[in-house]
């Protein structure tokens, strides 16, 4: 074996190989092979965001994709499920409007193997809130105690989530936290997704003055502005309110609900959870755990919405080209659900047999038969110009024969007028004859004559004059009825009945018969 030796090193050559020896004997690491290990960890730090699935194009004004970890299972209770419910109204019911991912329902409850089909009777599994002290936000005073907790006014359209990040300035990862603790100085305020203009709102100490920014309009609709896009800040609001003017009363007389301000959660399946901002998307809920989305922006992708039907098969959006006509949109709502249907009226609905009384709707919704209970009617009615709205006698009666009333002006439902105090029923026992019909019929409403004069032949058609007087006579349009104790001659009630009056003898006595 031959060696040479360098200054650098020694070469050996065994056989057909030929190595670089350092001066102690030992071989150095090639310089090709570094080169191509940091050539590698280069190419692959390029191609892997390029290789990863492209985030959801949801924006972020309307929904918001949220990731959290899982942990320990916490602690849980029992809860029987009644008619009616579906998991995501008891979670919002028991819960309130603390998210609650859905991975960790199922781990609660690993023996439903579909939480979307649950039945009335079934005991589901339920975390406990544990009563821990709120970790507070960035912007507020750890001394809380000492500080009195600054009052903000609701005002008209306000939600939650604007006044948390648009009043206050709160940054989105502290928006929960800040939430909570807004939760825990307002016990009283059980809905935080319905809040009404007026009422008071009790705010951490330490954040800016909500005084001195309602003051200041045009500071907080600019910062509004820039968390939503410009198209989006044209569409806001009004788009929805005429629909909802039909949607509400409608729904809510299907034992329903709209939701329209505060934030509406959906957990998905593993740790996701997808907030909707319901002022921009309203949420209409069926009594059949049917769920539909009015996206009037068409602001959610259809990613999203696949994301979001994976987990729940019922859940359903409507876009803006759906939304344009209010009762087309309106039958559309309906029509998603598996329990109820509207249909254009073409015929008469029946509303009791006997004795036979019919109502014709313009529309009809009605939900499917089950055994032992009567089929869901309701029946939509459009006004026309000065049309009256129906007594709430009439919608009394319908109500109690199974069919509830909608009556619709203007793109809006109109609320029955009130019904004036009723009058004193009379004391008729002690009356007889024609006082007693005299009486019963100033009572219903008519103005009989006493001791009316009624003409018989007449001088200048038959030569003579001949008239009787009646007891009392009735004028009912085009006829006249005559009460009268005495029995008048054949031929006379013949020419009376000819000429459009009839007869009817009332002896003094008489009592419990028909008068007309």
């Amino acid at each position: 074996m031959a060696k040479m030796s360098l200054q650098t090193g020694v070469w050996s050559n065994c056989g057909k190989s030929l190595t670089r020896l350092p001066e102690n004997g030992q071989p150095l690491r090639s310089q090709s092979a570094i080169l191509f290990r940091i050539a590698l960890i280069t190419l692959a730090g390029i191609l892997l965001p390029l290789l990863l699935p492209p985030p959801l194009p949801a924006r972020e004004d309307s929904a918001r994709l949220v990731f959290q970890k899982t942990a320990v299972l916490p602690k849980s209770r029992i809860h029987v499920v009644k008619k009616g419910e579906w998991i995501a109204s008891i979670l919002r019911d028991q819960l309130g409007d603390e998210p609650v991912p859905y991975a960790l329902i199922r781990k609660l409850n690993p023996r439903i193997r579909n939480l979307n089909r649950i039945y009335p009777g079934q005991r589901i599994r339920l975390p406990v809130r544990e009563k821990t002290d709120l970790p507070e936000p960035a912007n507020a005073v750890r001394k809380e105690s000492a500080s009195p907790t600054a009052i903000y006014r609701i005002r008209n359209r306000d939600s939650i989530s604007r006044i948390i990040l648009a009043e206050l300035g709160v940054s989105p990862e502290e928006a929960l936290s800040t939430y909570r603790l807004i939760r825990q100085l307002n016990p009283g305020m059980e809905d935080m997704a319905r809040l009404q203009a007026g009422q008071i709102l009790h705010l951490p100490p330490g954040l800016a003055p909500p005084d001195v920014r309602a003051a200041e309009p045009a500071q907080a609709d600019t910062r509004l502005a820039a968390k939503v896009p410009e198209k989006a800040t044209a569409k806001t609001l009004p788009p929805t309110e005429g629909l909802l003017g039909i949607i509400q009363p409608v729904i809510s007389r299907m034992k329903g609900t709209v939701t329209d301000r505060g934030n509406y959660f959906i957990p998905i399946k593993g740790s996701i959870q997808v907030t909707i901002a319901c002022f921009l998307i309203p949420v209409v809920e069926l009594d059949d755990g049917t769920t539909v989305f009015l996206d009037f922006g068409n602001r959610l992708s259809e990613d999203l919405k696949g994301l979001i039907r994976g987990s729940w098969s019922n859940y359903a959006f409507l876009v803006a080209e759906e939304l344009r006509d209010d009762l087309a949109a309106l039958q559309r709502v309906i029509n998603h659900s598996r329990k109820y249907r509207m249909v254009k009226a073409d015929r008469p609905l029946t509303l009791i047999p006997k004795p036979d009384i019919q109502v014709f709707p313009d529309w009809i919704i009605a939900g499917k038969e089950t055994a032992g209970a009567a089929p869901y009617r309701q029946g939509i009615f459009l006004m026309g110009g000065g049309e009256r709205p129906l007594p709430p006698d009439v919608r009394t009666f319908a109500e109690k024969n199974g069919f509830v009333i909608t009556e619709i002006s203007d793109g809006r439902a109109v609320a029955s007028p009130v019904s004036p105090p009723a009058a004193a029923i009379p004391d008729l026992s002690g009356m007889r004859g024609i006082a007693l019909a005299e009486r019963l019929l100033a009572t219903i409403g008519e103005k009989p004559v006493r001791n009316a004069e009624v003409v018989i032949f007449d001088q200048a058609r038959d030569g003579f004059n001949l008239s009787i007087i009646a007891d009392l006579l009735l004028l009912k349009g085009e006829k006249r009825f005559i009460l009268h104790t005495k029995k008048l001659p054949e031929q006379f009630v013949r020419i009376l009945k000819e000429a459009g009056t009839e007869v009817i003898l009332i002896g003094e006595t008489d009592r419990n018969r028909p008068l007309i």
